[in-house]
């Protein structure tokens, strides 16, 4: 009899323990977010070096339309650096204001500024989906990681400031079966290591398109998700004008090149204008028009996998092709 009742109660208790939810495998808490008692982890993310926008003010429809993108340069500010993504669930009976504004007294213990606040429709004027598809479909470190249309939602950027380096984070709360979901993003910024990749000088652009008919340039930099041309891309557009005013017969194809972050159309519509750009640029330094011709790939010539920033860094890039 005795036997039986503790095979009963070991039976029971390796059921509960067995139903008790585990976070994912491999992931860890962010040590300056945390998490709220008694959620359980269901994803974890981490990347090297990512480019993100950190939500700053409303979506707008007007903004919306200018730019295209629902997170943009008038909503939002660029941070770069290790990104981190975390997803908790739970616990249930708890509402999403109040796991939020424990988020929100644990960050502005740690140091944290907050940046920006929204609720519900208030975080865009198109409806309170906005704010998730922008999360969803918007974000370097994927889709698919929020589920849609929460009864209500609470977004939170804030910013801490440190001399290694600042950190910026997001924390968007909503409701998921009756129970608080909780999308944490986090930034890291740091300087990318920049020595990778080789200066190509006029000399080395002659050799190449004289032996391969084209050279891939890395030193023509452009402001995030934009075609405006980085004041430092000036040493590698002097060199291209010297390899012209050397080679007054030479006729180049300026190709853009983007990696696969957003829809293919958007990618080969941003290429074409930045390839545009450097064409702009180089007949403002007094090259003739004549002699150079823009044209966007967008993402369909990669040069290395698009699965890490390393990868994509090489894909993003402006090539001088020989034309006829």
């Amino acid at each position: 009899m005795l036997t039986r009742i503790l095979i009963c109660i070991s039976s029971i208790l390796f059921t509960a323990t067995a139903t008790l939810p585990k976070d994912v495998a491999g992931g860890e808490d962010y040590p300056l977010i945390g998490r709220y008692e008694g959620s359980t982890m269901t994803l974890f993310k981490q990347s090297d070096y990512e480019e993100q926008r950190i939500l700053t003010k409303p979506i707008t429809s007007a903004d919306r339309r200018e730019t295209g993108k629902r997170v943009n340069d008038k909503n939002s500010i660029p941070a770069a650096g290790k990104s981190i993504r975390i997803r908790y669930e739970g616990p249930s009976g708890r509402s999403p204001l109040e796991v939020a504004r424990n988020f929100q007294s644990e960050i502005k213990a740690k140091g944290f500024e907050i940046l920006f606040e929204c609720k519900g429709a208030d975080c865009s004027d198109l409806g309170g989906s906005e704010l998730y598809f922008a999360l969803h479909d918007e974000s370097p470190l994927g889709n698919g990681d929020i589920h849609s249309n929460p009864p209500s939602q609470i977004f939170t950027s804030a910013k801490l400031t440190r001399p290694e380096g600042d950190v910026y984070a997001t924390i968007y709360v909503g409701d998921f079966k009756k129970a608080p979901e909780v999308l944490v993003d986090v930034v890291e910024t740091a300087p990318m290591d920049t020595d990778k990749i080789v200066f190509v000088d006029a000399a080395q652009m002659q050799r190449d398109i004289t032996t391969y008919g084209r050279v891939a340039l890395y030193g023509i930099l452009f402001d995030f998700d934009k075609a405006s041309i980085r004041p430092d891309s000036q040493p590698t557009l002097d060199e291209i004008a010297k390899f012209l005013s050397s080679n007054t017969q030479v006729k180049l194809i300026v190709a853009g090149h983007t990696d696969w972050k957003g829809g293919f159309d958007y990618n080969l519509d941003l290429s074409k204008r930045r390839a545009e750009a450097v064409v702009k640029a180089l007949m403002d330094m007094g090259v003739a028009g004549s002699r150079l011709r823009a044209f966007g790939v967008g993402p369909a010539a990669p040069v290395a996998s698009n699965e890490s920033e390393a990868g994509r860094a090489k894909n993003r890039r402006v090539e001088l092709v020989a034309a006829e």
